[in-house]
């Protein structure tokens, strides 16, 4: 079977081939890459039909350094909820860890590995690995591959790497400087490896602005929904709920963005399964204000808050709603029988 990719991995090669003269549906027609991948990053395309596009549209063009080109188009939100639990890690090590071990949501065919004490004491190796067939030319693929490692990077540390080398298995495609001026270091050839390399202690570095509800529940996430399997985007949305209302608020745009979904598009495919994320969020809601008021003696102001209501006097309102009594009177008598 062959090594997939999201078809985010696409991201900016339709723009850059059309500036270079070239229209790439033709290409994608002709490796048999689906033409909906254009406009749906979710997509899995080849892996290796991808890259022999890249080989092919680099050939056509005369552009030696299109995979450079195409990563200059490209940024972190190419790995979707990946880029989330990377970007609210408390730490590079973490970012990088959680990279390197979810890294398969992107793309099958795609390994980032970490190598502590390598090359020399003190350092510490990125490095990448592609798995596509051995006879197939894959440097443009490697070049795309290693920049978007350094933009990301650079983007989670908030500044310039400080890199103590690059290395590339193939020889250069473009000139030494070109691939100079993008890393902002030599890059060295004809290795045995893709590799970033940099200070150990370039890892102890603390991300800033990271969200540890974030992390979590995004490393949950990709845990369920790539390993788990199987779920519907509803059972998605209702599990995201269930474990955080009161870090998402019950907001569509936050519960999208996990999913790396644009709102207007988790609704479209929530309506296709019958559901409506309204209709889930007080579902949800309900059943856990349920749950506080009758298993725990959590004060309302705090269960308003847990269930991501804005205060008390919402919770009684919805309460009311849902069950015909106060949260008081709910703690006082209990449920009334219909609502059970």
């Amino acid at each position: 079977m062959s090594t997939l990719i999201r078809a985010a991995g696409m991201r900016g090669a339709s723009e850059v081939l059309r500036e270079l003269g070239l229209a790439i549906e033709p290409l994608m027609e002709r490796l048999q890459i689906p033409r909906a991948a254009l406009g749906d990053e979710e997509l899995r395309i080849s892996l290796p039909a991808y890259s022999q596009l890249l080989e092919l549209a680099s050939e056509a063009t005369g552009c030696p350094d299109l995979g450079l080109q195409i990563a200059e188009h490209q940024d972190i939100g190419i790995l979707g909820p990946l880029a989330i639990a990377a970007q609210n890690a408390s730490t590079m090590g973490e970012a990088m860890k959680v990279m390197s071990g979810f890294l398969h949501t992107h793309s099958s065919g795609i390994r980032l590995s970490l190598h502590p004490e390598y090359p020399l004491p003190d350092q510490i190796s990125l490095r990448l690995t592609l798995i596509t067939p051995s006879w197939q030319s894959r440097r443009q693929l490697m070049d795309l591959c290693l920049a978007d490692l350094h933009h990301f990077t650079a983007f989670l540390a908030q500044s310039p790497l400080p890199l103590l080398g690059v290395t590339l298995p193939h020889a250069p495609l473009a000139s030494a400087e070109r691939y100079a001026e993008f890393f902002g270091h030599a890059v060295e050839f004809g290795h045995p490896h893709a590799e970033l390399i940099l200070p150990s202690g370039f890892l102890d570095r603390s991300l800033s602005g990271a969200v540890a509800a974030l992390h979590r529940l995004s490393l949950e996430y990709l845990a369920m929904a790539f390993e788990g399997g199987g779920k519907t985007v509803g059972e998605q949305v209702e599990e995201i709920l269930r474990r955080a209302l009161s870090s998402t608020r019950g907001r569509r745009e936050v519960v999208a963005r996990l999913l790396h979904l644009h709102p207007r598009t988790l609704q479209r495919r929530l309506e296709a399964e019958g559901l409506s994320f309204s209709d889930i969020v007080d579902t949800v809601r309900r059943d856990q204000t349920r749950r506080w008021l009758t298993e725990s003696d959590v004060p309302l102001a705090h269960v308003a808050e847990i269930v991501g209501l804005a205060d008390q006097a919402v919770l009684c309102r919805n309460c009311a709603r849902w069950f015909g009594r106060s949260p008081a009177a709910i703690r006082a008598r209990g449920l009334p029988a219909k609502s059970d």
